[in-house]
């Protein structure tokens, strides 16, 4: 018998002994001791016998393989405090252990964690930074190393060098295709009904996939199991409320948020005001869910829509209308099969929409844009043993893309594609003690529209030089099928189109290595070097003339791209205490070239930031809270206007910087915990600059910078029953 057929029975033979093991097993759920939520990545441990499990996002952990006896269980999360038991363990026996955390007094910094591959965040902190108008969770996480915006008005991430549309942006597993309002001033993320968030910026694991970059997950609130409760809030621009309650053995939650500036142009109008504009934009979450023994049924839905409309002047039939809108509705299926095995299982449809309606001159024109997908996906965790997690998922998308584009009631363009993407993963977590965790995995993908077949390999190390000193290294490869058109107008005027036999889907090789070190439970460091290979990379072709009708995709965009991306980050963290915060500072390098650009020479995108630092601070004193942050970073590329050929994007604007502060006090008020609030955007009105605007009607005239966002003041009111 050959080495290679004895080692594979060895290896079939360790990852079969959970079963037979001759020792207990310790699982249960974790579980928020106020509102009865499960909690994610809450860790439990047997810490004498280097045992040790981290719950999924069910609240689910499973520790095998513990000895005989009497031992001493540890459970501790991000922001909670750290429980201990002491529990008595036979042989065979399966121990079943529910645990509820109670939450910290509140500090800023204890509810946001860098760790080894991912960031995590707690909602508390986003509602405390300093903001536009209200909290604003993509907003909030531009003030992170590595992450950029490229305007005040922006919330899009760009995450070490990559667009918007090589980061995947989930919402309870659901991929979310434009998640902005008020053209991207704000996410479609309502802050009260978020539970927790997870940003890998790059070297993401393989149950993830779709984009050459980032993956930002984005878990909502379940309700709450103990008690009827809510929480809203009123400020300048919107108000929103959020109820939730326990029914049966589970929970419900509703919550909703609305502009109403559509509200107080109507009444300026009525005043006789000359106010063409007309706008709002809604969001609705909701959620449900029951637990019988080990099972555990939810349901989950959300619904936004913005809604402009500008009437152009002196003709009262001439207007812009435009709309744009995400709905989402998952059902989840969860079970505990066993000690050692969980299943997840989830079916999920999701839609965006985008409207563009034009009247001028009796001319109607009208473009409208829709991507529909339908989801089944299952997964499944295995603790086969004390060193080894199996993790594997399957995954099956109808996707329907239309586009219709029509003028003066003539449609021009109607294009439609139902594309099919399948996907499956595996992933072994290798712990070796409490110092040591490999994780190896892969994902195959198939999608219908090219026939394309791929395999992308992913692996990442831990290592424990100490209780107070982490080494990680990751690498992986990425591919991406669907590609975004943008529009400079409006985020709403984005959409999404399929990568079709024509065009090589794009390709990314992703590395990353650092060094945490945590000197005190106040203070922690972070130190990341990052390098990104990219190939295959598309824009679309701005040559098009307005009447072409060839869809495929070689016809629609400049391919053949390649590019690369590297960078060090520094991430300072102040995390107790009455003052919390971070600095956070990124140097980094990114290039593309396209054989049809710039002669076929390597060129900077727009989004190139050499320098990209922040501070955030939030001190509290008592009843009140002060905060603060402050941005700087190097100004946007551009290409300069010239009688001779430059190089494009060769140039640069002014550095961007800008000041917020807030204050806020907490009070009672009628049985309500009360919080009032002052912020100030762009304390100092620095006039940053947006883009490089070009007179289209006479090239000699000299070029205009626009100008971003001057000090914007603004208060509002919280409260919570």
């Amino acid at each position: 018998m050959s080495l290679q057929k004895n080692c594979r029975r060895v290896l079939v033979a360790c990852l079969l002994s959970a079963g037979t093991a001759q020792a207990a097993t310790l699982s249960g759920f974790v579980s928020d001791a106020d509102s009865g939520e499960a909690l994610t990545r809450a860790t439990v441990a047997l810490e004498k016998l280097q045992l040790r499990a981290v719950s999924n996002t069910s609240g689910y952990y499973a520790v095998v393989q513990v000895p005989a006896g009497t031992h001493i269980v540890s459970a501790s999360h991000l922001g909670y405090q750290t429980r201990w038991d002491t529990l008595h363990f036979g042989a065979h026996e399966a121990v079943r252990l529910d645990l509820t955390l109670v939450p910290k007094p509140t500090d800023l910094g204890e509810q946001v964690s860098v760790e080894a591959e991912r960031i995590s965040l707690r909602v508390k902190p986003l509602q405390q930074l300093p903001a536009l108008g209200e909290a604003d969770l993509l907003r909030g996480l531009q003030l992170l190393p590595g992450i950029q915006a490229v305007a005040d008005i922006s919330s899009g991430l760009y995450v070490r060098g990559g667009g918007p549309d090589q980061t995947a942006i989930l919402l309870d597993d659901i991929t979310l295709y434009n998640p902005s309002h008020l053209f991207g001033l704000f996410s479609t993320f309502n802050p009260d009904a978020i539970k927790e968030v997870n940003l890998y910026k790059g070297s993401y694991p393989a149950p993830y996939g779709r984009t050459l970059g980032a993956v930002l997950d984005v878990s909502n609130r379940e309700g709450n199991r103990k008690r009827t409760s809510g929480r809203g809030g009123v400020s300048l621009i919107s108000g929103r409320l959020l109820t939730e309650g326990p029914v049966g053995q589970g929970s419900w939650l509703l919550a909703g948020r609305r502009t109403y500036l559509d509200g107080v142009f109507s009444a300026l109008r009525a005043r006789g005001e000359d106010i063409p504009l007309n706008y709002y934009f809604y969001d609705l979450n909701g959620s449900i869910n029951q637990r019988r023994g080990d099972d555990t049924h939810a349901a989950s839905a959300y619904w936004g829509q913005d809604d402009l409309r500008i009437d152009l002047e002196d003709d009262e039939e001439s207007f812009v209308d435009l709309r744009w809108g995400n709905r989402a509705l998952t059902a989840r299926w969860t079970r505990a099969f066993s000690p050692a095995l969980f299943g997840h299982f989830t079916v999920a449809g999701s839609e965006y929409e985008s409207t563009v309606a034009l009247r001028f001159l009796d001319a109607p024109v009208r473009i409208a844009n829709s991507i529909r997908d339908l989801s089944l996906k299952g997964d499944l965790d295995y603790f086969a043993n004390r060193h080894h997690t199996l993790s594997l998922g399957l995954l099956a998308t109808l996707f329907e893309f239309h586009f219709v584009r029509s003028f003066n009631e003539r449609t021009q363009l109607d294009l439609r594609q139902e594309p099919v993407l399948l996907e499956g993963y595996v992933q072994d977590e290798w712990r070796l003690g409490l110092t040591t965790r490999v994780r190896l995995g892969g994902r195959g993908t198939y999608f219908s529209t090219g026939n394309r077949w791929h395999f992308t390999p992913r692996l990442s190390l831990i290592q424990a030089l100490s209780d107070k000193i982490r080494v990680k290294a990751a690498a992986g490869v990425y591919r991406q099928h669907l590609q975004l058109i943008t529009t400079e107008a409006f985020s709403g005027g984005d959409f999404w189109v399929p990568l079709d036999d024509t065009v090589e889907p794009g390709r990314s090789y992703q590395a990353v290595t650092g060094v945490e070190w945590t000197p005190s439970p106040r203070y922690q460091l972070a130190v990341d070097a990052y390098y990104t290979d990219l190939a295959n990379l598309v824009i679309v072709d701005t040559e098009l003339p307005d009447d072409n009708e060839d869809t495929h995709s070689e016809a629609v965009f400049k391919s053949g791209g390649t590019g690369w991306a590297s960078g060090i980050e520094v991430f300072l963290h102040r995390r107790t205490g009455a003052l919390t915060g971070w600095i956070g500072y990124a140097l980094g390098w990114t290039r593309r070239t396209f054989p049809e650009l710039n002669d076929g020479q390597p060129f900077l995108p727009k989004h190139d930031r050499r320098h990209d630092l922040s501070f955030v601070a939030s001190y509290e004193m008592g009843a009140w809270r002060l905060g603060a942050n402050l941005a700087y970073a190097t100004g946007q590329a551009f290409t300069p206007v010239s009688e001779s050929p430059v190089q494009r994007n060769s140039a640069r604007l002014q550095p961007y910087h800008r000041l917020d502060v807030s204050a806020s006090r907490s009070f009672a008020l009628r049985g309500t915990d009360s919080e009032f609030y002052v912020q100030i955007f762009n304390v100092y009105s620095r006039r940053n600059e947006w883009f490089v605007q070009l007179d289209s009607v006479d090239p000699e005239v000299d070029p205009r910078k626009i100008k971003q966002l001057p000090i914007i003041p603004t208060l509002g009111f919280n409260f919570s029953f």
